[in-house]
């Protein structure tokens, strides 16, 4: 028992650490809204610079600048040193790369934080070497007995001190002003600038402070950090940002209090794994890793939709992606000249090209998965490696291809399983996930002593007689393995351009633009998703087959958690949304073709690489957010758009006044159809006792609707009465009781795409159109299935065809002119068109539209109830829900008015509009002139359009 006691003490000086990185993510989070990966590489320094300190009475931060001799200061002192440079670390990254990208979107953020631990990576190893050091215990005192367990007396004093400094802390972000002022504009960062509070002033002292206090706690953590090296401590932010999660990114008190019982949990579980016989053998390595990607995996789930977002921040849209074109040319001549260099070159230019081939695949599927689906992943490298440790493991019992074939599964099953949490995550918290299993795969797979064969080596493929090995004698680069590399480089890169281009491309990108759009149209977004990362997976698992097989061992540093770091950053740099990025970054990579060409003439590239590609990352983010490629393409685009400007006849002052004023002209053809007698047909949508509580608040109370085929409903009400919650509830968003029937297709229970899929399709107040599309791709992407054949269709013939429904609703609503242009480009009145169109392509039995009419005018509300009109005339049951009275009284055959959630009243326009309870709740008074306006603003619809 006394051994339990022994390891518990032990753990919670571990879990004072965890409890200390935790606390500054959170504290960070919460001041700034980034979720700061460097952090325990950064609370490195101050380490470091103590231990520096008082073992050779030496200052030094950064490399290349000579350390200030002191004489070896007293242990306060030294400690106050140290903290100073912690302080000014902190407000060193606030001002260079978190208050520049302040709003920025979620996945620059995270890179520049990558970029960021990595320049304080590198320049550790460079200013104090990468050997280990011993580090002794700051904190005094010898050892004490409990439980008749020896316990060191030092690490009680670390756990006192991290429970006083996060009391400390806590009372002071409830309490003080300032603290106060911090969960303000955490709240709500407008509103608190609005208070007179300075956001950015507040965002430098949470820098500040959460620096200063991790670095304290880690300074006093002495020997629990040996042995110390540059690499050791950035292991820890994982742990740091599970117990940051358990708290929900807000907690301080949580976190404190999960990060003690992490630790023990983690110290008495590596007891038990060395003392059972039945503990696993293949388990006693990792635990300290495996540990903290459980508990983020379960907090994610468990409490990752209650994790608070910063408010009312107004964020830039993510890169825009560059889709490939169709250029037979282009891929013949760039793959001649991948052919005549690989011939061309030998020895160590030639494995420089082919590592760039290889790594060309990696960098395809981040681009695939980050740049197209918008989900930032960290385990690309993984992934890669995960193909080469069953190659190593599979040796000479599989022959080749079928053993690359094998591998390339496990690896795409490694990423669906990966992919599960992504389904109700994205953005950061994604990254924290894919970052602790990259960690999880290096600690308990690839470095498991346990599962590792005693000869690492991977067969070189053979097929036949032909051997297709990387090495022969001194030629450490056969040209027959180039080959075979560019062969499968160059029909992946057509196949993923293909996809990227085509309909599951279009899916990709509505996803990415807007997932519960997506859903709206008949998008599984889980699916997608998955399948996403089982391309990914696919993708990184090719690329690791073809490096582990040239370099003819399985190598975990190759595959290491840090290298997906520096993967992301190449990828992030060269262009993380195109092929074009992909093969830059390819190009860069370290022991690619540059490098090995450069790195003759330049003595140092090797111990400054590191450094220069995090400080490329950061500049990169901050300046050119699109990479190279993307900066090269958007050049390239404003050069031909300015040719076109010029080469184009400017329309005169008339010609344009006469444009915009014939702007909403519906065609001769939709106003004959919308003025046309339309045929009522059955019911289609059944809506039966839909209810809607939050907590105790009833938003919505036992509502009985009806919408025929062929017409137009109105549903009103004041704000705040229930009407967007039961557009929400019968679509699928929000839980809602009660029968919601389309056709004979009982819908309660479905997913919001399901419930598409079977003929109840919406339209959005805020048009959550997709941005990443042209608008004609917005309209088809409505129509385009998802099943594994159209995948593989894609894959070799992407566009080949155009739904028929897609083109149909383009020309009823007359959006032909502007189907090449992307939604941002339209004028707000063709955009509400555009949502329709997208909607009416799903040729669904009923369309509800929320609030279509928001941001018109009276002339254009007239006509947008002509176009629907026209709409409802295909025999499409339409629910308009609306505040524009106009054109909900001049175009609906039927009206519901709701109060409160409650029905107040039903029936024909006239008798709605007449109803005493409708004037006294929602138009006023019966003799108030603002009805009479209503009334003659919807007579020319009503007149019209009766039916």
């Amino acid at each position: 028992m006394n051994q339990y006691v022994l390891f518990l003490f032990l753990g919670l000086g571990l879990g004072a650490v965890y409890a200390s990185i935790g606390m500054g993510l959170v504290l960070t989070y919460r001041g700034t809204g980034v979720i700061n990966f460097a952090v325990a590489a950064v609370a490195t320094v101050p380490v470091y610079v103590y231990n520096e300190l008082e073992r050779n009475g030496q200052f030094k931060v950064i490399a290349g600048i000579p350390a200030i001799t002191t004489g070896t200061p007293s242990k306060p002192v030294a400690l106050l040193v140290a903290l100073a440079v912690a302080g000014a670390l902190g407000a060193l990254i606030h001002f260079a790369v978190s208050n520049p990208l302040r709003h920025a979107p979620v996945l620059a953020r995270i890179v520049a934080s990558v970029g960021v631990l990595g320049i304080v990576a590198a320049n550790l190893g460079l200013a104090f070497g990468t050997e280990t050091r011993n580090v002794v215990d700051l904190l005094p005192g010898t050892s004490v007995t409990i439980a008749g367990a020896t316990i060191p007396v030092p690490r009680l004093w670390l756990v006192a001190l991290t429970l006083l400094v996060g009391g400390a802390l806590a009372a002071w972000t409830r309490l003080s002003k300032t603290g106060l002022a911090i969960q303000a504009s955490a709240e709500n960062e407008r509103s608190a600038g609005l208070a007179g509070l300075s956001p950015q002033r507040l965002a430098l002292v949470t820098w500040m402070l959460a620096t200063v206090l991790t670095s304290l706690v880690l300074v006093c953590a002495g020997s629990i950090l040996s042995p110390l090296t540059p690499s050791a401590t950035q292991i820890l932010v994982v742990p740091g940002l599970a117990v940051a999660i358990v708290g929900r990114l807000r907690s301080l008190v949580l976190a404190l209090v999960s990060g003690l019982v992490m630790g023990a949990l983690t110290a008495v579980l590596t007891y038990m794994s060395g003392v059972y016989t039945w503990w696993p053998s293949w388990a006693r390595q990792g635990i300290s890793t495996a540990i903290p990607f459980i508990v983020i995996v379960i907090a994610l789930y468990t409490v990752g939709s209650s994790i608070p977002s910063r408010g009312d921040e107004a964020t830039s849209p993510l890169p825009p992606v560059v889709l490939p074109r169709n250029r037979p040319w282009m891929v013949a001549l760039l793959t001649v000249a991948a052919l005549v260099a690989l011939l061309g070159f030998t020895g160590t230019n030639r494995f420089g090209l082919i590592t760039t081939l290889a790594s060309l695949l990696i960098m395809l599927s981040i681009v695939l998965l980050t740049g197209m689906v918008g989900q930032v992943t960290l385990a690309q490298a993984a992934f890669a490696g995960v193909t080469g440790f069953v190659l190593m493991k599979l040796q000479d019992g599989v022959p080749f291809p079928l053993s690359a074939i094998i591998a390339i599964v496990i690896a795409t099953l490694v990423g669906v399983a990966v992919a599960l949490p992504a389904l109700r995550i994205r953005g950061a918290q994604l990254a924290v996930v894919t970052l602790a299993a990259a960690l999880v795969l290096q600690d308990l797979v690839f470095n498991n002593v346990r599962l590792l064969p005693v000869d690492p080596r991977i067969p070189a493929p053979h097929i036949g007689g032909l051997s297709l090995a990387i090495q022969a004698g001194s030629n450490i680069a056969r040209w027959q393995f180039g080959v075979l590399t560019l062969t499968l480089v160059v029909i992946v890169t057509v196949v993923v351009a293909n996809v990227m281009r085509g309909g599951y491309g279009r899916r990709l990108l509505g996803v990415r633009s807007n997932e519960r759009a997506a859903a709206s149209i008949g998008i599984s977004v889980e699916a997608t998703k998955v399948t996403a990362f089982a391309m990914s997976a696919a993708l990184a698992g090719l690329g690791g087959v073809l490096i582990s097989y040239s370099y003819g061992a399985f190598s975990a540093a190759t595959f290491s958690a840090w290298a997906g770091l520096t993967v992301l950053a190449a990828a992030y740099v060269g262009g993380i949304t195109s092929v074009s990025g992909a093969i830059v970054a390819s190009l860069g990579v370290q022991g690619g073709i540059v490098y090995v060409l450069i790195a003759p003439h330049v003595g140092a590239i090797q111990s400054y690489y590191d450094l220069v590609a995090g400080l490329l990352l950061v500049l990169t983010v901050l300046l050119n957010p699109n990479g190279i490629a993307g900066k090269v393409h958007e050049d390239l685009n404003a050069f031909r758009e300015r040719r076109r400007r010029i080469a184009a006849t400017p329309l005169g002052d008339d010609a344009a006044d006469e444009s915009r004023a014939q702007a909403w002209s519906p065609s001769p053809s939709v106003a004959e159809v919308s003025s046309a007698t339309r045929t009522i047909g059955d019911v289609v949508l059944r809506a039966t006792g839909v209810g809607v509580n939050y907590g105790g608040l009833v938003a919505l109370n036992d509502l009985d609707l009806e919408v025929r085929a062929g017409e137009i409903v109105g549903l009103i009400g004041p704000n705040g009465s229930g009407k967007t919650t039961f557009v929400d509830a019968i679509s699928g968003f929000v839980p809602a009781r009660g029968r919601v029937v389309v056709g004979d297709a009982e819908l309660n229970g479905r997913s919001p795409h399901d419930r598409a899929r079977h003929g109840l399709v919406r339209t959005w107040q805020s048009l959550e159109l997709f941005a990443d599309l042209s608008s004609g791709d917005n309209v088809r992407l409505a129509t385009e299935g998802s099943t594994p054949w159209r995948l593989l269709r894609d894959a070799v013939a992407p566009n080949r065809d155009r739904a028929a429904a897609a083109e149909e609703a383009i020309s009823l609503l007359q959006l032909e002119e502007w189907a090449d242009k992307k939604p941002s480009e339209l004028p707000l009145g063709r955009q509400k068109l555009l949502g329709v169109a997208r909607a009416l392509a799903m040729r669904p039995r009923v369309l509800v539209l929320d609030e279509p009419a928001a941001g018109l005018d009276n002339n254009e509300s007239a006509e947008f109830g002509r176009y629907l009109r026209a709409v409802a005339a295909t025999g499409v049951g339409c629910l308009l829900i609306d505040h524009d009275m106009g054109l909900v009284m001049g175009v609906c055959d039927r009206v519901y008015v709701i109060e409160f959630g409650h029905l107040i009243a039903a029936g024909a326009p006239d008798e709605v509009r007449r109803s005493p309870r409708v004037i006294e709740a929602y138009l006023g008074s019966a003799a108030d002139p603002a009805d009479e306006a209503i009334a003659s603003v919807a007579g020319a619809l009503a007149t019209e359009g009766a039916s």
